[in-house]
This record gives structure tokens, sequence and C-alpha cells, in this order.
């Protein structure tokens, strides 16, 4: 399994030296599909600047699924090519919610059960863990938090990392939702982790924070949350 989890600023010039590692270890299509947008315009946008962007980096078939929304069919038929697997960013809840109300998800899990890779960035990275912060809504502690996919276990992403007063509204919203055996990733934009076999290792152009340990784990170092 290889999940490419990234902090945001996704499909920048600052992301192409770890989208382009991860391409490397791809066998076959890259497909785009940005549930984490709006259907219509704001869907064809995201996805359309994902298959530009792995185009630029040398994939030879990068293609942009229809909107699952829109039309299962035809949407299913082409995810269900990818080797690589591309969640840009935008709203979690959306997100999550159409991974869970259409076969997606359970296409994504199956994916990564055969090898395949998935690459998710801010909302992607988010709902790719056992749980994320939902920061449209409202819940008991402020902010709600949800069970995510899960595909990656033992952490929660939070995207777009510039230090922990930033966050403090996520972070207490976490501290009072989500089991304390659970890892807290600051991921700054254009910034990532590898997960590969349940170690995770720093990529992009700054260091991953490891929020409860209190400190940072340096590009091109690996941790494991185990």
């Amino acid at each position: 399994m290889t999940v490419l989890l990234e902090g945001g600023g996704e499909f920048s010039s600052g992301c192409r030296a770890m989208d382009k590692a991860l391409l490397d270890r791809v066998d076959g299509p890259v497909v785009v599909t940005a549930l984490a947008a709006e259907v219509g315009g704001d869907y064809r946008t995201a996805t359309a600047n994902g298959v530009s962007h792995f185009r630029a980096l040398g994939a030879s078939d990068v293609l942009a699924a229809p909107d699952v929304r829109e039309d299962a069919a035809e949407a299913l038929r082409v995810l269900r090519t990818a080797r690589l697997l591309v969640l840009p960013g935008g709203s979690p809840s959306r997100l999550l919610t159409a991974l869970i109300a259409s076969p997606v998800g359970q296409l994504l899990r199956d994916l990564l059960e055969a090898g395949g890779s998935v690459m998710g960035a801010s909302a992607g990275a988010m709902v790719l863990c056992p749980w994320t912060v939902l920061p449209d809504r409202r819940g008991p502690a402020g902010l709600a938090v949800a069970r995510g996919l899960g595909v990656v276990p033992g952490v929660l992403v939070v995207p777009h990392w510039s230090g922990g007063s930033s966050r403090g509204d996520w972070l207490r919203a976490v501290k009072e939702g989500v089991p304390s055996d659970v890892h807290v990733l600051g991921l700054p934009e254009e910034s990532g982790v590898l997960v590969e076999d349940g170690v995770l290792t720093a990529v992009g152009r700054l260091p991953t924070r490891l929020v409860g340990e209190d400190r940072d784990l340096p590009v091109g170092e690996s941790w494991s949350p185990r």
C-alpha cells in the first residue's frame, strides 16, 4: 500500500518533486476525482488541474473521472482503471459523504489492497485517516470530528499547518472527540508524508509536525505510529 498525504497547495510547483516520486512508483493510469469540490464547474476545474499537473510530470495516461454524483456508471468505469487515484482538497465533509454514499470508498480500498496508490491533499488526506475534523460542522467541543475511511491507520491530519496557534480550534476538537492513541500530523502546504507498509516518511518542502510528540519530522526522515 502506498499513500501520499499532502497538506495542501496541491498541483503547485512546490509539489512537483514529491508527486513525481510517487508517480515513479505507479504502474498504470492516474485518475483524478475532485469530490471535495462542489458539483459542476468547481469539480471539473479542480479535476482538470490535477490532470494537467500529472501530465506535466510525465505521466502518459492521466484521466479525469466524471463526477460520481452526476454520472455514477461512467465515473466508476473510469475509476476502476486507476493505479493512482488522486483526491484534491476542498470540503472534507463533502468528500467523505461522496465516498461513503457511493462505491468509490470501497473502490479506493480495493485499489490499495491490489497494490495501487492513492494521493490525497488537504481534505483528500484528512478523510483517508481513521478520524477527520469537519471544519464546516459543529460538535460538542466546537468543530465536529467524524470517522474517516481509515486506510492510513493511527493518524489524523491537520492540513495547511503553520503552527499550533493557527489550529487551536481544530486541536481542541481533536482532544475532545478523538481517541488519545491517534497521532496528530500537522502537514504544511506543499509538504506531506509518504506512507508505505505502516511507515511515514516526510516529503515536500517542509517538515511534518508530530503534534502529540511536540517535535518535527524532518523531510526525508521516517516514523511509525505503531
